[in-house]
This record gives structure tokens, C-alpha cells and sequence, in this order.
């Protein structure tokens, strides 16, 4: 599985139940990196879309409190989902939120990072990731600017993986 997510300076992953920024580009590589693919998310990161389910990929939540949500499959226990996407022919992404990822993470060998340079206060955390020595910077794009920010797209490997 793949991890993605954007993160600031602070390794701020989001704010309010929300995400921290509006940057066009980085939305625009979301939807080209995770088309035709299946995303796994909690329940929040569901419910915060404007447009649900994410049109042309498998929505897959996890979530201990919803049994049912319309245009996503389901799963009430990690374990099962792993299960699951084991058996999908596509490749699958992790996309949130906080808890999602630090449940998952383990169960990733790629994760693509947007690195906002700058900080904005959030109030959920990613980690250092750049500095684990189990992950490998093996991509980084060169740094773009969008809606006033600039931004650095970076694909690690788990070492070993």
C-alpha cells in the first residue's frame, strides 16, 4: 500500500477536521496519482469530501462507528480490510486521516509526501519521516509554487521492502 498526504514544517497534517491548504497543484496530483486506484480512509476523511465518493476509485472506510455509507465499502476492523485489499488487482492509497495513517503506516512500503515549506498550526501530525532511517527519499520533484505556497512532491521507500 502507498501512503499519501500533504504536510507542512510542523509535519501539520490537518486542522479543524480539515486540510490546512488549498493548493490547486497538489489536488491535481492527488486525482492523477489516485484515479482508477482504491483509497482507504477513515470515516472523517470521508464525510470532509465536497464530492463523495471520490469519483473513479474504490472508497474503502474504515471506521468503529458506521456500518454502512453510501458509495464506500465498509470495514469495522483493520484486519478484515487488509484482508481485503489484498485481494484487489489495483494499487491502493492510504489517505487519511491521522489515525489512518498511524494505523496503516506499518502496512506501507511507498509513501508520497507533499512538503509544504511553511506552517500553519494544525492540529493533526504526521512524523518526521525524512529523518527515519527504515524510509528512503528516493524521488523529489523540484519545488513548485501554488496559491502562494511552495510545495515539493517526494516519493520514500521503505528500505528493506
Amino acid at each position: 500500500m502507498t501512503l499519501i498526504l500533504v504536510m507542512d514544517n510542523d509535519f501539520a497534517i490537518g486542522k479543524n477536521g480539515g486540510l490546512l491548504y488549498s493548493l490547486p497543484l497538489d489536488m491535481k496530483h492527488f486525482r492523477a496519482t489516485t484515479k482508477n486506484s482504491a483509497v482507504i480512509m477513515g470515516r472523517k476523511t470521508y464525510e470532509s469530501f465536497p464530492k463523495r465518493p471520490l469519483p473513479e476509485r474504490e472508497n474503502i472506510v474504515l471506521s468503529r462507528n458506521s456500518s454502512e455509507i453510501e458509495g464506500a465499502k465498509v470495514f469495522n476492523d483493520a484486519k478484515e480490510m487488509l484482508s481485503y485489499v489484498k485481494t484487489l488487482d489495483k494499487k491502493v492509497f492510504v489517505i487519511g486521516g491521522g489515525e489512518i495513517y498511524r494505523l496503516l503506516l506499518p502496512y506501507c512500503d511507498e509513501a508520497l509526501i507533499t512538503r509544504v515549506y511553511d506552517s500553519f498550526g494544525g492540529d493533526v501530525f504526521f512524523y518526521d519521516i525524512e529523518n527515519d532511517e527504515k524510509w528512503e527519499l528516493v524521488e523529489s520533484s523540484p519545488v513548485f509554487e501554488t496559491n502562494g505556497k511552495n510545495i515539493r512532491f517526494l516519493r520514500f521507500m521503505r528500505k528493506n521492502s
